[in-house]
């Protein structure tokens, strides 16, 4: 074969030699095994006669083992030692009966001889049990060959041989063989046993010289047959030779005998050895009553038997009812309702799929929950996390409750379509959270359902804290009054973490029933990589691009961290294959180790998983262990030509997320690049594969520093589940995961942290605190957050005014905690209507609260391609650039006109973009200002939403209206409402660090803004390095465009933000960077953080004496003071603000306090 492959084309590399020899040998060494195994397979032996090696050495055989060769030799047709029938087969002599029956009569009369000699006759009567003890009759021994004695094995009947049972019932294994001729007295008295119907027949010694024989020969006698049927012979023998009281072996004809003759002289013999069977009895004790397995939770019966039954009949189309009846927790209807109806608290456990949100909710209502003349006539509540996830489920238990479908309805943050029908809510929990504020109790509701809880967010987490004491409140409630009914709570949850419900004694104190629903799974085949690549974009493309390739029919869901990264991905997908391009390969150059594999690679494949072979070269070995995993044992050529690819991120426009539930177009893959976004909240239809690079990004908030960034990092393994299972909800799929099983086991959390714990919590509090909550430290929080995050949160609406120095809730605290905002924002919302700002104030509000609307620039503008050193500069590679160029001057001159009311603010920049929307709320004048059409669409109907909730909570706001479009602020507006935006962040202010008391030293003078360091009033380091403790202005901001000297010497910023490491220099930490809000004045300072711990004076400047105020009142005075502003427990004299005119009051024992 060598020889023809090298005839027949040019000579090959040594590299591929090499691995031909290894194919011809291990061809080779295949056709070998294949012979020997055909000529095996010719020469067949029977090994029945074969015996184990394990006999070797052995003395004499078993009985058992003796059998077994005889039984063997027997069916083979030989006989070794020739004495195999005598141990298969055992001699019978066979008699007449009649013969015996008159030779017993004529020896045997109904006569015997008393004690006194005396003749007696005695009637028989054989039915009436008898205890006979007393020794048997006697008879010769039967020996072996070898002289020795053979004895047959007893029947053991409570410890006596006798031929008449104590109990009359037929004997299941009849074992006797006739007595032997030599007495004939026991073959009357077998005869006569028969006619009376006794067929329990003792298996004693056949005559009176067997057993002679076996009390001469004890010795022998142990020696043969089973040692516990000898053992037993020797010691009663030993027995009777030694006087002792016991009798001997008795045989049945005795036994009868001296029954008889006792019954007639009527003497009771009395017997000193006790009944095996007999156990003792003792007095006054009962036995226990038979265990048995409880009965399953649906069988047992109902503990609320005060309940009175209601039903609601709902009809339903066929086509919806049998959807339905696949559904797994439809079989569990019975076990969760019981557990509803005896319980108030029930957790409801199971995987994706099992039907729990749609099912659950109609259970209740089936069950007369949400019906007015029911027992339980309040509203069933359902929590979602997510307002699409509300309004789809809405949608969906009304089609299935058929003609009550209009009874159900949904609440979200700006709509709802809840009526006075209305008996199913679907809603967000944050809805449910405000409802909760306004009413303690829930009277509206008799049943709450909170579904997905194991996702953990932070108003799940607080609903769960409250609902578990407003069950309380209701059962307590229901005593007092009998009109108000218990309230029913149910947690819905994946199976991944119900134990911090469950098993959390400060949630419940009494562990509430959890029930399983079975979730409908297909099952998932996941495949890890041999090797986790950094580049795990390019890893992922790779694999996409063999997977098109190999894999059968079915959609591709791609898990990547970022927008970003779904942008790169799909533009080199899109340029690997081209519309039209046929799937047997990339047409684009790429390295030698991406391109198709050759023919010869596919059949060398076999030989590397060979555990002799030792290659170095481990690209190749992970090329072939790709391979293999698409083989996934179905046509692998029946998958489709072309590609269908689309992105899906939460900041995409909801018409493009909404593409992917549509099929893809004709002989097409459909292919969704998606970040976390899609674990959980979205099933999408026809997804067979996923690709799972095992990492996300996420916000991470330092509780000590208040820094934030935006971290990738590795998933948990709940979330890689999760993610896998995506594959598998049409039918069985595959996992691809981008990481190898080491890094997984290794560096994966078994949960997510919860988010309560990865979140600034300051709204939590204040909420907590109208609800009259003094210490929020006792919360049943089911993950509760560390004290020193409660702490801080607390100073910060102590500076807000939300709470007075003592923690209780102010009035202005509980005007905040209405809006459906953070503290800050709400703080703002609350000075906004000075000067007439308050539309412009909500439309700001609006705009701070929303996530970020700008595009940034490297979306905008595409990336220039890399070239090459020596690569000439064509003509299109101008074109390109000139457009690149055109794009950027276009952003430039945009975001400059939106610094048009004001070019130091970011805040009037924002409430400038918020204010030409409302003019023209299109998306083309979305892309033409490089904003996002979804987000300025949510802040409209923030806007709406704000207005209402002022003209109806505020009385001096009653009249209030909502101005969809604004005009232009004016100057002095512009101004206040700067000052506006400070007053919420009061604690974030930032200095130049040039002009601070403690300047650092300076390097290097900054020649751009951004790189001007200032310091903030809180520590934001926790390093001791000087580099360290500045922050700096984002790249973003106005104020990055101007000059170093004009950076304003205060700012407000929102938050500060540190960038990942650099993977080529990760050792590098990068630069903080704060989020500016608006530069503010030092004197605006000192005025906004009047009355707060972070303001404190000096003594009155000498130069200005202090002037008395009044007539003559010596307790009050006017003075020039410098104010200082100083972080609270921090130390130091704080930072000088200009001097200002207060006045001061004389307090016994503080002396001068500024009023």
């Amino acid at each position: 074969m060598r020889e023809e492959i090298e005839a027949q084309g040019p000579k090959i590399s040594g590299k591929k030699a090499k691995r031909l020899e290894k194919y011809l040998e291990t061809k080779l060494r295949k056709d070998e095994n294949r012979e020997l195994i055909a000529l095996l397979a010719k020469a067949q032996t029977d090994t029945t006669l074969y015996q184990s090696s394990s006999r070797l050495g052995q003395g004499r055989e078993t009985k058992r083992q003796r059998l077994e060769r005889a039984l063997n030799e027997h069916k083979a047709g030989i006989d070794v030692d020739g004495n195999n029938d005598e141990l298969l087969f055992e001699k019978r002599t066979t008699r007449e009966a009649a013969d015996e029956n008159s030779s017993d009569e004529d020896q045997e009369e109904p006569k015997s001889v008393g004690l006194f000699k005396t003749p007696v006759t005695v009637p028989i009567q054989p039915k009436k049990p008898v205890v006979s003890l007393g020794g048997g009759l006697k008879r010769p021994l039967e020996v072996d060959e070898e002289g020795k004695p053979v004895l047959k094995k007893r029947k053991r009947r409570g410890g006596v041989n006798s031929k008449l049972s104590f109990k009359h019932e037929a004997p299941e294994e009849p074992e006797w063989e006739g007595f032997s001729s030599a007495s004939e007295m026991d073959s009357n008295t077998d005869s006569d046993a028969s006619i009376q119907g006794y067929d329990d027949i003792s298996d004693a010694s056949d005559d009176e010289e067997e057993s002679a024989k076996l009390s001469s020969n004890s010795d022998s006698d142990s020696k043969s047959g089973s040692e516990d049927e000898s053992s037993e012979e020797l010691s009663s023998d030993d027995e009777d030779e030694g006087g002792s009281p016991k009798p001997p072996r008795s045989s049945a004809f005795k036994a009868w005998a001296n029954q008889q003759l006792n019954e007639a002289l009527g003497y009771q013999p009395i017997s000193n050895i006790p009944n095996a069977t007999e156990t003792p009895k003792i007095v006054g004790f009962k036995p226990r009553a038979p265990e048995q397995d409880p009965l399953p939770l649906e069988l047992q019966t109902t503990s609320n038997d005060g309940r009175k039954a209601y039903s609601v009949t709902i009809n339903r189309t066929s086509e919806i009812q049998d959807v339905r009846l696949k559904l797994p927790v439809v079989a569990e209807e019975q076990k969760i309702m019981e557990a509803i109806h005896n319980n108030n608290l029930v957790v409801v456990y199971g995987a994706t799929g099992s039907g729990k949100t749609t099912q659950v909710p109609q259970f209740l209502y089936e069950a007369g929950y949400g019906t007015k003349d029911s027992p339980t006539p309040g509203m069933i509540g359902v929590t979602q996390p997510r307002r699409v996830a509300a309004v789809s489920m809405a949608k969906r238990v009304g089609d299935e409750l058929g003609d009550h479908g209009n009874r159900v309805a949904y609440q979200i943050r700006f709509e709802g379509t809840v009526g006075a029908d209305t008996a199913i809510k679907f809603m967000t929990d944050g809805v449910l959270l405000r409802e909760v504020a306004r009413d303690i109790a829930l009277r509206k509701y008799s049943a709450i359902i909170i579904d997905e809880a194991h996702e953990r967010s932070v108003n799940t987490d607080i609903l769960v804290g409250m609902l578990s004491r407003v069950v309380k409140l209701r059962e307590e409630m229901a005593t007092e009054d009998p009109s108000i009914k218990p309230l029913k709570l149910i947690i819905m949850s994946a199976t991944l973490r119900i134990t911090d419900f469950t098993q959390n004694a400060t949630l419940f104190a009494n562990p509430p029933p959890a029930l399983q629903a079975e979730g409908r799974q297909y099952p998932v085949v996941n495949h890890f990589a041999r090797k986790t690549h950094h580049d795990y974009v390019e890893d992922a493309f790779r694999k996409i691009s063999r997977g098109h390739k190999k894999l059968p029919p079915g959609g591709f869901l791609v898990f990547l961290t970022g927008q970003n990264e779904i942008t790169q991905l799909s533009k080199k997908l899109k340029e690997a294959f081209r519309i039209g391009q046929t799937a047997s390969g990339p047409q684009v150059r790429i390295s030698g180790r991406d391109a198709p594999m050759e023919a010869e690679d596919v059949d060398f494949g076999d030989t590397i998983q060979d555990a002799d072979d030792d290659y170095d070269e481990d690209e190749e070995v992970d090329i072939h262990l790709d391979d293999e995993d698409f083989n996934i044992e179905e046509e692998a050529d029946t998958g489709p030509i072309k590609m269908h690819i689309l992105p899906l991120y939460s900041l995409l426009p909801t018409r493009e997320q909404l593409r992917v539930f549509e099929p893809p177009p004709d002989n097409s893959r459909l292919i969704i690049l998606a970040t976390n976004v899609a674990e959980t909240s979205l099933t999408i239809p026809g997804i067979r594969y996923v690709f799972d690079c095992g990492r996300s990004k996420e916000r991470k908030y330092d509780r000590t520093t208040g820094v934030q960034s935006f971290e990738v990092g590795w998933i948990s393994k709940a979330s890689a589940s999760q993610r896998a299972g995506r594959a598998g909800r049409t039918g069985p799929g595959h996992c691809y995961r981008l990481y190898s099983s080491a890094v997984y086991e290794r560096d994966f959390r078994e949960f997510a942290e919860p988010e309560i714990l990865r979140m600034p919590i300051e709204g939590v509090v204040l909420q907590l605190k109208a609800m009259n909550l003094q210490h929020v430290v006792n919360f049943p929080f089911p993950t509760p957050p560390d004290r020193q995050s409660l702490a801080s949160s607390e100073k910060l609406l102590t500076y807000l005014s939300a709470l007075s120095p003592t923690g209780q809730i102010t009035q202005t605290g509980s005007t905040m905690s209405i809006f459906p905002l953070s503290p800050r924002f709400a703080r703002i919302l609350l000075v906004g209507h000075l000067h007439d700002c308050l539309p412009y104030t909500i439309a700001l509000v609006a705009g701070l609260s929303a996530p970020d609307f700008f595009i940034p620039e490297n979306q905008v503008i595409p990336a220039a391609p890399v070239r090459e050193e020596d690569a000439y500069f064509t003509s299109a590679d101008r074109i390109e650039e000139d457009v690149r160029l055109d794009i950027r001057r276009k952003f430039n001159k945009v975001q400059k006109d939106f610094c048009f009311l004001d070019d130091k603010s970011d805040a009037i920049k924002l409430l400038q973009v918020v204010g030409e929307f409302a003019h023209e709320p299109t998306e083309d004048w979305c892309k033409e200002h490089f904003v996002r059409f979804k987000v300025l669409k949510e802040i409209l109907q923030l806007r709406r939403q704000i207005t209402d909730l002022l003209r109806i909570n505020i009385t001096a706001f009653a009249g209030l209206k909502f101005q969809d479009k604004l005009d232009p602020p004016s100057t002095k507006q512009v101004k206040a409402l700067k000052q506006m935006v400070a007053a919420g962040f009061i604690d974030h202010i930032a200095m130049r660090a040039d002009l601070s008391p403690n300047p650092p030293d300076v390097r290097r003078k900054p020649t751009r803004a951004i790189d001007v360091p200032y310091v903030t009033l809180f520590p934001s380091h926790i390093k001791q390095d000087d580099d360290e403790k500045a922050v700096y202005i984002h790249p973003s901001s106005p104020l990055a465009h101007t000059s170093p000297q004009e950076c304003p010497e205060y700012i407000v910023y929102s938050y500060l933000q540190r960038a990942a490491p650099a993977a080529a220099t990760p050792e590098k930490v990068p630069k903080t960077r704060m989020h500016a809000l608006t530069d503010i004045t030092g004197g605006q300072l000192a005025a906004l953080a009047k009355g707060t711990p972070l303001l404190h004076y000096g003594k009155p400047i000498k130069e200005v004496m202090p002037k008395m105020k009044g007539q003559g009142d010596a307790n009050v005075r006017e003075c020039w003071v410098i104010p200082y502003l100083r972080a609270e427990g921090m130390g130091g004299i704080g930072w000088p603000l200009p001097a200002r005119k207060v006045t001061q009051k004389r307090i016994t024992g503080r002396g001068w306090v500024v009023e």
